[in-house]
């Protein structure tokens, strides 16, 4: 009897597992695309981070999207009006039946129109994730939604929904953030993610794609000369000829260029029809990166100082720099040739700084921090301060730029760069929104 007994336990307990596995031959289902909708003077650099912490929980590269317009205007019709061809590419691209959306700040407002304009634009989204932006009192389109807000009225809500609060994160910094990024892959996906972090891959197997475009109009940077140079991380300087040039077309894009993950590399576009050239000083790529934007700002040109004899250094980091705060550990430091540059003046927490644009004001050799410069001090998550950087005629000197970040890790990172005169030249560095991790096997 208990031979019997202990055969029939045996048997269920088999039936169950057999139950459990896929059939033979069964291919495992790919996840919903994801779709990233910007706000205003964005681009895929909000979405930049979490990309990485989906591919690096498993998620295919292939199945994430970013949908990028132009916010140089107060109009959102044309974006509104172009969804419907980006959504239809991205299920033809994929074969899904439905996409998934996440939208920040005026994106929302793009969303919010678009899907409650008509049932078959809400059906063709699976779930839709608001990011610190538009209030409602049901989920727009009757889409599945997840609101994230940050920092501001705690009483803001989208009824219905399921809201989730980061009151001490700021507007950008809660789009980016590795909280927020898990409480949307639990909503995407219905189990959390396996890690938070963006995870270092294998240096020599790293590959970075992106656009090169003009801001805020996100358009191709369209006949512009696009040069890589791996670095000297000590100096900035470049070890030797460009490793890839290349021609930029209409839609600006580039790649996938293979880098490697634990060296520094130089992206200068040279903008065509003019001697003009931004040099693009990115922190290592740890993992591969498909949504890097090299950009630039034309419409800015005309009000940041030109010159031989100063460098123009722009910092932009997709989280906000915060110069004022009664806790000093939530205060944010950025040491530009060795000057701070971030503080109550010109980087309050209320003004949403996000891009610290460094030059020196009227030429003159002088530096004054004590304010932000106009036009900057009133366009929104921007700032400008008088700053004078010297310059080398062939750019022959070094230019540290030093951030901590502000928090519990007071995480401190250096970008050498050269110092290129403000004369036809402009020098971007990037950081990112988070600590970065080292791949710690031998490659």
């Amino acid at each position: 009897m208990r031979a019997v007994k202990s055969l029939r336990r045996s048997l269920f307990v088999c039936l169950v597992v057999a139950a459990a596995l896929p059939a033979a031959g069964a291919a495992k289902a790919k996840p919903t695309p994801v779709i990233f909708v910007h706000g205003g003077s964005g681009s895929a650099q909000q979405f930049e981070s979490d990309a990485m912490r989906f591919t690096s929980n498993g998620f295919p590269q292939g199945r994430l999207f970013a949908y990028e317009y132009d916010t140089s205007g107060s109009s959102n019709d044309a974006a509104i009006a172009n969804l419907d061809g980006f959504i239809a590419s991205v299920k033809a691209a994929t074969g899904a039946a439905q996409v998934d959306v996440l939208a920040h700040s005026r994106g929302t407002t793009v969303m919010h129109t678009y899907l409650g304009s008509s049932p078959e634009r809400a059906a063709s989204v699976r779930r839709y994730v608001n990011f610190d932006g538009r209030t409602a009192a049901s989920p727009p389109g009757g889409v599945p939604t997840l609101a994230i807000w940050g920092e501001g009225d705690p009483g803001r809500v989208i009824g219905g929904a399921e809201n989730v609060r980061f009151p001490n994160k700021a507007h950008t910094e809660v789009t980016t953030s590795r909280e927020s990024f898990a409480a949307v892959y639990e909503f995407l996906n219905g189990a959390p993610p396996e890690t938070r972090n963006v995870l270092p891959e294998k240096p020599s197997k790293v590959t970075v794609s992106g656009r090169a475009l003009n801001f805020p109009a996100n358009q191709g940077a369209e006949g512009g000369l696009l040069e890589v140079y791996e670095l000297d991380s000590a100096t900035g300087a470049r070890r030797g000829p460009a490793l890839r040039s290349l021609i930029i077309g209409a839609d600006g894009a580039f790649g996938p260029l293979k880098l490697n993950g634990r060296k520094r590399y130089e992206f200068a576009l040279m903008r065509a029809g003019s001697d003009y050239t931004v040099h693009n000083y990115p922190e290592p790529f740890e993992r591969d990166d498909h949504f890097y934007r090299v950009l630039d700002a034309p419409p800015l040109r005309p009000f940041v100082e030109q010159g031989p004899n100063h460098t123009n250094v722009t910092v932009t980091r997709m989280r906000e720099f915060w110069g004022d705060g009664a806790d000093p550990g939530f205060v944010d430091s950025l040491l530009v040739d060795g000057t701070e540059v971030i503080n109550p003046q010109t980087a309050p927490r209320r003004r949403r700084v996000i891009a610290v644009f460094n030059f020196d004001k009227n030429a003159d050799g002088v530096s004054d921090t004590s304010a932000s410069l106009s036009p900057f001090s009133s366009l929104a998550f921007l700032t400008g301060v008088d700053l004078y950087i010297p310059a080398s005629p062939d750019a022959s000197g070094t230019v540290p730029v030093t951030e901590t970040i502000r928090g519990n890790r007071r995480d401190t990172v250096t970008t050498n760069v050269p110092d290129w005169p403000a004369t036809g030249h402009t020098v971007s560095v990037f950081f990112k929104d988070y600590p970065a991790k080292a791949y710690k096997k031998k490659d």
